[in-house]
């Protein structure tokens, strides 16, 4: 009997043990059980505790160490995506204030223009001229003015002589030259019926020039003479670009003439030789204002930015 018992306590000692080591393997193996307090700071301690205090393969290999390897590389990679992107960017992308549609600096201005005198009620002039000027820069310029004129007399001058038995004292102006300087003060550009965008520009002018002028004798068997009269002027107007090449000019300019004039005695019997009436002749200041119409064709027709936008 009691050798039997012995054997009976020795069997279940066995299956004890063995149902043991069978739970603590299934323990070990399954997931464990997500905590919702404290236990992940906990155990996240003891595992920083642990891969600080040994220097295992374990901790060489942890999943925060290679995130953090890939993410300084993938970081790097990325800035170098972007300096490499930037660098292909230049001015001609980043557009603020659009170009100026026309550029004069350097460049050559040839300017015929044809024009009528709008002060005198007594004698018309039309004149037909052409300017040539040199663009120091966009804003300042220097040229020649060479003009022709061609008189008219109006109907007031008639009637001056049949209402009041008196003849004006006139003067015709047959050519004129000066040297001129311009000034651009003002830029700017306007919608045409919101089909193109038109350019312009004022001008200012001013210059000095001579202008010969021939009397017009009251007596007609009385021969003539001719001054050569020192012409200062200024004048203002503008420009429309139509083309890189092509403007259409307006221009009021004022020339100050300082002319001689016919004497009021002249006669048959005094100062009847041009030469005597000259010697004699009245010196007077005139306002010779004149209103025209051009086109500027500039040479080069092209031009070329040197700024960027």
């Amino acid at each position: 009997m009691k050798r039997q018992a012995a054997c009976l306590f020795v069997s279940i000692a066995m299956g004890l043990g063995a149902g043991s080591a069978a739970w603590a393997a299934g323990a070990k193996d399954s997931p464990a059980p997500a905590d919702k307090g404290g236990g992940d700071a906990d155990n996240a301690g003891a595992a920083g505790d642990t891969g600080a205090a040994g220097d295992t393969g374990a901790g060489d290999t942890s999943g925060d160490l290679d995130l953090s390897d890939n993410g300084g590389d993938q970081s790097a990679q990325g800035g170098a995506a972007a300096v490499k992107t930037s660098s292909t960017l230049t001015w001609q992308d980043i557009v603020v204030v659009p170009r100026k549609r026309f550029l004069k600096g350097g460049r050559f201005e040839l300017a015929p223009f044809t024009g009528v005198s709008v002060n005198d009620i007594l004698i018309q002039h039309y004149v037909f001229g052409v300017d040539l000027n040199y663009f120091l820069t966009d804003a300042l310029s220097v040229g020649l003015q060479g003009n022709y004129y061609i008189k008219h007399l109006t109907d007031r001058e008639a009637d001056v002589g049949l209402q009041y038995d008196r003849i004006p004292t006139l003067n015709r102006y047959l050519w004129s030259a000066s040297l001129n300087f311009g000034y651009v003060p003002a830029y700017g550009k306007f919608a045409w019926f919101n089909k193109s965008i038109i350019h312009w520009e004022i001008v200012a002018s001013a210059g000095f020039g001579i202008t010969q002028t021939e009397i017009i004798p009251r007596d007609v068997a009385l021969s003539a003479f001719q001054n050569m009269a020192l012409t200062p002027n200024a004048g203002i107007g503008g420009r429309f670009f139509l083309f890189d090449w092509l403007t259409v000019n307006y221009m009021l300019r004022d020339y100050v003439v300082l002319d001689k004039f016919e004497p009021l005695n002249r006669s048959a019997s005094m100062y009847a030789s041009a030469a005597d009436a000259k010697a004699h002749a009245d010196a007077k200041l005139v306002n010779n204002v004149m209103f025209y119409l051009g086109v500027g064709v500039f040479l080069p027709t092209g031009f070329q930015y040197k700024t960027p936008r």
